[in-house]
């Protein structure tokens, strides 16, 4: 298979941002100023991480987790052919657990053909249906639900996917066991597009789907983390600040970030069609990362339907924004490819 992209760049992209022989030793040799700076950096970082709207008011006053939440962003972004009738939505809530309920929006079609929407980091259900309406016009069922702690759902505090992963199966099996199912494919975007195939690692082989969008999607959090920490600390390198950054974010949110990374140990979902997206200019989450775990799966079956596009001027999010009929297209044609 001809590579149109260079995997061994983007490998040496992201290994800045995973420790080597050099990094340990300058931590080692100047952990007495690292590690005041790293409790300095946490202390002041971890409200980005763990406090945003999930209900009421946000900042323009505008109130969140709504159906008008939802027809603000997609007219402040300038996004065409979007609009739904409100009747068409449903919300209601699945149980995950005992006194664990994960709160859904249901946009139904009464058809067999089924779309799980999953939004980003502090977003919500509304926000997550935005990128299924495209397949919602063309029959398709389409169902998004608040991340394991955002919105309605339950949970306190984020861990961007690795329990998202779970409710996501929870939603899955809820699907299946209560509605005919002729197709059903899953939508990520951002840490959504991370779920997703953090989910297809776990449960794909007992609970599969017919595929799978990933779009700019994180692959591991506490690199992700370090990357975010370069980008609002830039007068200090990412291992001179984030001294057991995993095990400070593990006091608060009680998950273990290691356990989530999407771009290893892929043979158990080889033979699931992934479309990964991702635009080149994204300054959040690295394009570099859809490009890896790309080939990290298809090395194990290189016949495979999965697919890479990168969208060259957009940003985090903005493939959809930037290139919206082609982002469509792109979908179509990808999921019309599988079902042949």
């Amino acid at each position: 298979m001809k590579k149109i992209y260079n995997l061994k760049t983007s490998k040496k992209y992201l290994k800045k941002y995973k420790y080597t022989f050099w990094k340990r030793f300058w931590v080692i040799l100047l952990f007495p100023i690292i590690y005041p700076l790293s409790w300095f950096v946490t202390l002041f970082f971890n409200p980005y991480l763990f406090k945003y709207d999930r209900k009421g008011l946000d900042e323009n006053g505008d109130e969140v987790n709504t159906f008008n939440h939802f027809l603000k962003d997609i007219k402040a972004k300038k996004l065409e052919n979007l609009e739904i009738d409100p009747s068409a939505i449903k919300t209601f809530e699945i149980q995950h657990k005992k006194n664990q309920s994960i709160s859904c929006v249901m946009l139904n079609n009464k058809t067999n053909k089924w779309v799980v929407a999953l939004h980003g980091f502090k977003r919500n259900k509304y926000l997550g249906i935005r990128n299924g309406i495209n397949l919602f016009k063309q029959g398709y069922n389409v169902v998004s639900f608040d991340a394991y702690a955002h919105g309605d759902t339950f949970g306190e505090y984020s861990d961007f996917g690795v329990t998202n992963s779970k409710l996501l199966n929870t939603v899955i099996t809820w699907i299946k066991s209560n509605n005919k199912v002729e197709e059903i494919g899953v939508i990520g975007i951002s840490m959504g597009g991370g779920t997703a195939v953090y989910w297809a690692q776990q449960f794909y082989l007992t609970n599969k789907v017919d595929w799978l969008v990933s779009d700019c999607a994180l692959t591991q959090p506490v690199e992700q983390i370090r990357f975010f920490l370069k980008r609002y600390f830039k007068w200090v390198a990412w291992y001179f600040c984030s001294f057991n950054i995993n095990g400070r974010f593990k006091k608060v949110s009680k998950t273990n970030l290691n356990d989530m990374n999407t771009q290893i140990n892929l043979e158990s979902i080889k033979d699931l069609p992934i479309l990964f997206i991702h635009g080149k200019k994204d300054d959040f989450i690295t394009y570099h990362n859809s490009i890896v775990t790309y080939y990290e799966q298809k090395k194990y079956n290189f016949s495979s339907l999965s697919e890479l596009k990168l969208f060259e001027n957009a940003r985090h999010s903005e493939s959809i924004v930037k290139h919206q009929d082609e982002y469509n297209k792109l979908i179509n044609n990808f999921i019309k490819k599988v079902k042949k």
